[in-house]
């Protein structure tokens, strides 16, 4: 059984496989991938820092 952690895109697919199914199978990969990426880019702005409450309440005063 193969877990969705395990790394596939290394895996080769066989030569027997009909082309149809061979692109299914890089299309999945592609799209696992992108969404791995994805999910790495909100978790970087999610843990990003952010500026300090008295910075935004200065700004909003000069505002009024």
């Amino acid at each position: 059984m193969t877990l969705l952690s395990q790394d596939l895109s290394r895996e080769r697919i066989p030569v027997a496989v009909p082309d149809e199914l061979a692109a299914r199978v890089r299309a999945l990969r592609r799209a696992r991938r992108e969404a791995q990426t994805r999910a790495s880019r909100v978790r970087r702005v999610l843990l990003a820092p952010t500026a300090s409450r008295d910075a935004d309440v200065h700004v909003s005063r000069n505002h009024r």
